[in-house]
């Protein structure tokens, strides 16, 4: 991915799957070590490597939540959005309704009068 010269390519953000869980797999490892090493050059040669690699964890974490955060509130315009037009609708449908139910009591009305004219 690198050439002389030049920096390898960024990785997308967040994490693809797998490099993600390559970071976790590195970050256990470190970390173990860390813990059960009582060399405390083993363990300050260890720490920079195992914090800068829980602090990649730490904002992919943050980054997905924002990104979560940003559908959320995307869906949730959408929601809102849908919703004031469904009561809309549903308030024209109900005018709509009235006149309907007027006719028909009208019609009703009229079938009554014209069936006692014997017509």
């Amino acid at each position: 991915m690198s050439t002389p010269g030049n920096l390898p390519a960024a990785p997308t953000i967040p994490l693809s799957d797998d490099l993600r869980s390559a970071y976790q797999d590195l970050y256990s490892k470190l970390d173990t070590e860390y813990q059960n090493n009582i060399d405390g050059t083993a363990q300050a040669t260890l720490q920079p490597a195992r914090l800068n690699v829980r602090n990649v964890l730490t904002k992919d974490d943050e980054c997905k939540f924002a990104q979560d955060t940003a559908l959320f509130s995307a869906l949730a315009a959408q929601i809102s959005s849908t919703t004031d037009a469904l009561k809309t609708l549903q308030a024209e449908m109900n005018a709509t309704l009235s006149h309907f139910q007027t006719a028909s009591a009208i019609l009703g009305a009229v079938t009554k009068v014209l069936g006692l004219l014997g017509v």
